[in-house]
């Protein structure tokens, strides 16, 4: 009998489920009865079930009642967890004392204990070595917790913070970019350094034209860059205008120079403005960034202008020259110069490569799609030791109870205990329990786990996917890779827009969908319900795909970013290759979010056992069975696939 057959009928079943969930109602109320307690005595829950109880009850508790509930096992995740809160709760409660008391008990090197800690001491014992820990804070903690202010105004008090301490603390927040919090620092200067930090501040909320009085130091030049840089991301002229002002005047190093002019070239490029090559030949080429050359890449195929193309694939770095993607490109660039010598190697080192670039390479040589599929293979005594992992069973048992939040503490205290192949395992059965996202978010991005497809793309709800495909006309190898890039099938969820469930649906596209169609609508909350989503998302993606007839990618770009940009980007620049198009998006995030859709519809060909339908078909939306179907097979070395989680 195999391993992943004895995986399935692992037992995993929650043991005394009505009693546990009537314990969580309790202890969410904060009224664990003393009875459910003595019949959950031996249940590997019941920790949780205290945690969660004194958590409720935490405003009444003493520091006594807490150590007395974790000091049997401070090392469980429950006590790690209700540790924590603890010391929330003595920081709202600004009892220092107990903090410290707490801090020698478990020592804890976070910016909110070491603050607690210094406000444990007594002003007298305010010595040399207190000033030199609180100035440590001040100096090297950009965004601390509110009541470290506590520990500055004692700084404050005690005559600590002289002018030359709070321009650090300015050039602190000034590099990490916090300087909503540099008003504060201002006032506490002395009137002429207050009138120059006051300029500073101005300058970065709306750069205008220089002051001429500005000292010629490191810390003026670093507010103009950061004041420049921030104008670049909204008015590249503006800033171009500006630092041409600035470098006569200001003493700039070539490093600072070129940061400036980066952003400058970069955002005029992300905007594919007039006059972004002469910006991106403005930076030293030796201080040009692999981002930068990127950009470079993806404005001239703005351009359209093959043989200049074909020049600029030599700026790119060493590294980038060996990826799938540039090499498909350069491959492509020659086959249209009629280069067919040149494009054919090109296409087919890029087609050793498992993904989007690689699968497009192997269509244009005609050679089969790279693809080598690994699966778990945990030893037998790896196996049984995975069957008696407490840790890994409290996860599946709080995941099954609907308590997410405690299974993830749980997953990922036992996670990391777990050799390599038994963490594949034990994703493989969080995926049998319904827990989609293991994978992703555990499975570290490495060569070899990316080949863990079956654990990488799971096929749940398939009855709902196929009718919902049917239903709407829709490939559902699409339709599924668009549930995978949304919500890695977690119905659940909720983005911060408000999308909600497997595909990510708006409410309010939902509703549509639903009254266009005649399907029933039982309100937002339905969004959750997984054959409601999927087929209401099935309708939003096929009115996506009527808006962009034969233009798939278009049609998934609208999904993911809505109609308005796509329309644009289409406007600016209509006559780029399906391919050459998805590169020159400028949101990165929906750049990412096409290739990732048509590549996952591969792999769910694969997965659902049927024909491939070839990448160059599926950019039109073609995803008939018609016409010839690429093999998966693994190359003799299989090269490194695309190191991206999701």
């Amino acid at each position: 009998m195999s391993l992943a057959s004895i995986g399935a009928r692992a037992d995993w079943a929650v043991h005394q489920e009505p009693a546990l969930r009537a314990g969580f109602a309790q202890a969410k109320a904060g009224a664990l009865g003393e009875d459910t307690k003595s019949a959950l005595h031996k249940n590997i829950l019941l920790p949780w079930l205290q945690a969660i109880n004194h958590k409720q009850n935490i405003a009444t508790l003493s520091q006594a009642q807490v150590l007395d509930a974790v000091n049997a096992n401070p090392s469980d995740p429950a006590n790690l967890w209700l540790l924590g809160q603890w010391r929330n709760e003595l920081v709202r409660r600004q009892d220092w004392a107990s903090a410290a008391q707490l801090h020698t008990r478990f020592p804890d090197d976070s910016a909110s204990s070491r603050c607690a800690l210094l406000l444990s001491a007594a002003e007298p014992e305010r010595n040399a070595l207190w000033r030199k820990d609180a100035l440590n804070l001040w100096l090297n903690e950009a965004k601390p917790p509110a009541h470290c202010r506590l520990v500055f105004e004692a700084l404050d008090n005690i005559q600590a913070l002289g002018a030359q301490q709070i321009w650090q603390r300015f050039d602190l927040l000034l590099a990490e970019g916090a300087t909503e919090a540099l008003p504060e620092l201002a006032v506490r200067l002395p009137p002429a350094d207050a009138d120059l930090a006051g300029r500073y501040i101005a300058f970065l909320n709306a750069p205008q034209a220089l002051a001429t009085d500005w000292p010629a130091d490191t810390r003026s030049r670093n507010v103009l860059s950061r004041g420049l840089m921030g104008v670049a991301r909204k008015n590249t002229a503006q800033a171009e205008a500006l630092f041409a002002g600035v470098t006569a005047g200001h003493g700039f190093s070539p490093e600072q120079r070129a940061a400036v002019q980066s952003e400058i070239a970069l955002w005029s490029m992300v905007n594919y403005e007039a006059g972004s090559e002469a910006r991106y030949f403005a930076v030293p080429e030796a201080l040009r960034s692999a981002n930068l050359r990127e950009w470079y890449m993806r404005y001239l195929f703005s351009v359209n202008d093959d043989a200049k193309t074909l020049e600029g694939f030599a700026q790119l770095l060493p590294a980038q020259r060996e990826e799938a993607r540039w090499q498909y490109f350069q491959a492509r660039v020659h086959e249209r110069l009629q280069q067919n010598t040149a494009a054919l190697p090109l296409y087919r080192k890029a087609g050793q490569s498992a993904g989007f670039h690689g699968w497009l390479a192997a269509d244009a040589s005609g050679g089969d799609y790279a693809f080598c599929p690994l699966e778990p293979k945990p030893t037998r005594q790896e196996f049984a030791a995975l069957t008696k992992h407490p840790g890994l069973k409290r996860a599946l048992w709080l995941w099954q109870l609907g308590e997410a939040n405690y299974a993830i503490w749980e997953w990922n205290a036992a996670y990391k205990t777990l050799s390599p192949e038994q963490q594949r395992k034990a994703i493989e059965i969080a995926q049998q329990l319904g827990w989609y996202d293991r994978a992703v978010f555990s499975l570290e991005s490495s060569d070899v786990n990316q080949r863990y497809y079956t654990l990488r793309f799971a096929t749940p709800y398939l009855p709902q996917f196929k009718a919902a495909a049917e239903r709407f006309g829709l490939d559902q190898s699409w339709l599924m890779a668009h549930a995978r890039a949304e919500s890695i099938f977690m119905p659940g969820v909720t983005s911060s827009a408000n999308a909600r469930g497997l595909l990510q649906l708006l409410p309010s596209t939902a509703e549509a969908i639903a009254l266009k169609n005649g399907l029933p609508w039982q309100g937002q909350s339905s969004l959750y319900d997984a054959g409601t989503n999927i087929v209401l998302g099935a309708g939003a993606l096929s009115e996506a795909a009527k808006s962009y007839p034969g233009k798939a990618y278009q049609a998934i770009g609208a999904y993911n970013a809505g109609p308005t940009p796509v329309n644009r980007w289409q406007g600016a620049r209509p006559l780029l290759e399906p391919a050459f198009w998805i590169e020159t998006v400028p949101y990165k995030e929906t750049r990412e979010y096409i290739a990732r859709v048509l590549a996952f519809s591969v792999i769910y060909d694969w997965r659902l056992k049927q024909p491939v339908v070839p990448l160059g078909r599926r950019l039109t939306g073609d995803f008939s069975a018609q016409g010839k179907h690429p093999d998966l097979r693994c190359p003799v070395q299989p090269s490194p696939v695309t190191k991206k989680r999701r």
